[in-house]
């Protein structure tokens, strides 16, 4: 059987870029989120910015977590919260420009954390530059606690989400200071948390198309995370069987 090729677009210098200070410091996330696509039965492809990109290769996307998008691609001046030296626009653009594209094209999507923003905005929302108090700053700052839960979210009963993650109700490794905002047009939001934050979205033509606010590769080993990696595998070759 073939193996479904994952792109997972990361910035050019991944392995060397200093980490910011928030989501577990020196923490990177890309090698957990190769080992959920391959025990999926998916083939991760790293893509970074100043490579070659093959999107003709490419079965699925993955869009990983990092820093604040710069305010400017949803129309926005920056918020006092939002760290300038951390923005990197040509990244936010070469992210935005292969996420629409997985979009038009109807490629199979997860976007994580910073992800989830990066789907939003590329589909036409906007994000709340910051959500005060929606997390601990002991959770945002120590990598340590990443697989701690830091909330539970509510899934909207007949979504994909729900199936894909079993249940209404589900405490998840959620850290972050910004959150999607206005749901572009073709998504929808699927789960929320207490304070009403939007933690996860899908697409209302395509919900094999889904963005995350919290981490299920920090939590793959748990059924109902590494689901959200094994749904993104199965979705691909249900599409590709349809083709």
């Amino acid at each position: 059987m073939h193996k479904v090729k994952v792109a997972i677009l990361v910035r050019s210098n991944y392995w060397h870029f200093p980490a910011g200070p928030v989501n577990g410091a020196t923490h990177r996330s890309v090698p957990d989120i190769m080992r959920a696509i391959r025990r999926a039965g998916g083939e991760p492809v790293l893509v970074y910015q100043d490579g070659a990109a093959e999107p003709k290769k490419w079965d699925a996307v993955v869009i990983p977590g990092g820093n604040d998008l710069h305010p400017r691609w949803y129309g926005q001046a920056p918020h006092s919260s939002v760290d300038l030296n951390n923005v990197d626009i040509e990244f936010d653009h070469f992210q935005l420009r292969w996420t629409r594209w997985a979009i038009e094209n109807e490629k199979p999507l997860l976007g994580i954390c910073r992800g989830m923003q990066v789907l939003n905005v590329a589909g036409g929302g906007d994000l709340l530059q910051d959500v005060e108090h929606h997390c601990s700053p002991e959770l945002l700052s120590d990598p340590s606690r990443r697989r701690d839960p830091a909330h539970g979210i509510h899934v909207a009963p007949g979504s994909r989400m729900r199936e894909i993650l079993g249940g209404d109700y589900v405490r998840v490794n959620s850290i972050h200071h910004q959150a999607v905002h206005r749901i572009g047009q073709r998504f929808h939001p699927v789960a929320w948390a207490p304070d009403g934050v939007v933690e996860a979205i899908e697409g209302r033509h395509a919900p094999w198309q889904r963005g995350v606010q919290f981490h299920p590769e920090d939590m793959q080993e748990s059924a109902p995370f590494q689901a959200l990696f094994q749904s993104l595998i199965e979705d691909t070759r249900t599409n590709q069987s349809r083709g």
